[in-house]
């Protein structure tokens, strides 16, 4: 089971950085070309949301039942914390990446209040921007972004 759910979470990261990077796309260069905000940027925000989502709910899934990284920090949580591998998956990769899925979501909610397309767009490119940076930055210091430890 464990196997299973690895590997979708691990192939959905790529499906959630081909679409974040598309509607950073769509944000930017609707923020800066003062485009419309189209059916197209509402459809991308919602596949980012329901992917991130999927990808969180697959990822608690793992921690809390599945994972052996996290089974062994939970029975020794010292001993976890001085293995930068078990500290990595107990702690900081789910801590970044509910702050980055809180993130998306915030700029999606936040952007459909806005008045004008203008802050639309401003708003989701700000908010979508921070949560990429924080799952780049995360999934790049253990070397995790191309699956070498995925």
């Amino acid at each position: 089971m464990h196997y299973i759910l690895n590997t979708v979470h691990s192939v959905n990261r790529y499906f959630i950085l081909a679409v974040l990077a598309f509607v950073l796309f769509r944000a930017f260069s609707g923020w800066l070309g003062k485009r419309p905000y189209e059916k197209a940027d509402k459809a991308a925000g919602g596949a980012l949301l329901g992917l991130a989502h999927l990808q969180l709910l697959l990822g608690l899934i793992q921690y809390f039942f599945t994972s052996a990284y996290t089974q062994a920090a939970f029975a020794d949580m010292g001993a976890a914390m001085k293995n930068p591998i078990m500290r990595y998956f107990a702690v900081e990769h789910i801590a970044a990446m509910l702050l980055a899925v809180v993130l998306i979501q915030l700029g999606r909610t936040f952007s459909k209040k806005k008045s004008s397309d203008l802050e639309k767009h401003k708003t989701v490119a700000i908010y979508t921007s921070i949560a990429t940076l924080i799952i780049v930055v995360t999934l790049a210091q253990k070397g995790i972004l191309f699956g070498s430890l995925s």
